[in-house]
């Protein structure tokens, strides 16, 4: 397998993104996404564990590749986090759910992902981690029923689309299903979850909102990016429960947060 720097001259965004893949390996496919991009796959190491993940040539998939498998993490949790159900709150193509997979072999992934471009990709981004990985192919809110979800303004992101009205495209809407995590769980028979990423464009606290208060209190640990929509009223539903850490430069909107929970 042989490494290859993918560049694109006209977007230089997109091409500095490409340069920062550097050090992993990248094989270009034949196969093209019905958006018309092209795919390439890439070898992933972590844990002593090594796995193969597909992504879009020339969008942000190939940043979530360099955000999440390379030392400084944001998943990376203290050791007293130690999973058996980790619920992946927008899933995306399953870079993060591959990740929680190769540091947790014990745990149960459970990964809610409404967008149909990224479904594709990620069942065959999780196939190789069995049935330890599931996926539920609907949105998390506090509300259900059927949504308007705005694209991604940049159409290079299949990440940034939203059900908030922050970042996204009016142009480019589509009709998503959603669900409430309370119903998710009666329906699957589930007592707890121990870890929540959440990464959902400005859904996050809507969805703590249709979490039942003791599954989300006794999470050990809840992980992921605000972006500026409720993240005081998101910080107050867990600050009794949870030491939480942000680190929120005064000119973004977005930002991470981990929360753990303060008898671990």
């Amino acid at each position: 397998m042989t490494e290859m720097t993918i560049t694109l001259p006209t977007d230089p965004v997109m091409a500095r993104l490409a340069r920062k893949l550097r050090g992993f390996k990248i094989t270009p496919t034949s196969r093209v996404t019905q958006t018309g991009h092209k795919l390439a796959t890439v070898k992933v190491h972590h844990n002593g564990q090594s796995a193969q993940l597909v992504m879009r040539q020339g969008t942000t998939d190939m940043d979530l590749v360099r955000m999440i498998f390379n030392a400084r993490c944001m998943y990376h949790l203290p050791k007293v986090v130690n999973p058996s159900i980790i619920f992946d709150c927008g899933a995306n193509i399953g870079m993060t759910a591959s990740y929680f997979a190769m540091t947790y072999p014990k745990a149960t992934i459970y990964c809610f992902e409404p967008l149909p471009d990224n479904l594709e990709l990620l069942h065959e981004n999780i196939e190789q981690f069995g049935d330890r990985v599931k996926i539920m192919p609907f949105g998390l809110s506090q509300d259900v029923g059927s949504f308007t979800y705005n694209m991604s303004a940049n159409p290079n992101s299949f990440g940034g689309g939203t059900f908030c009205k922050v970042g996204g495209d009016d142009d480019r809407a589509l009709e998503l299903s959603v669900r409430t995590v309370g119903d998710v769980i009666d329906e699957l028979g589930i007592k707890q979850v121990d870890l929540f990423k959440l990464d959902t464009e400005g859904s996050e606290y809507a969805i703590l909102k249709g979490t039942p208060p003791s599954i989300y209190r006794n999470a050990q640990a809840l992980v992921g990016e605000l972006h500026g929509v409720n993240d005081w009223d998101f910080c107050n539903l867990i600050n009794d429960s949870h030491n939480i850490g942000i680190d929120k430069p005064y000119n973004r909107r977005c930002y991470e947060f981990v929360a753990i929970r303060k008898d671990l």
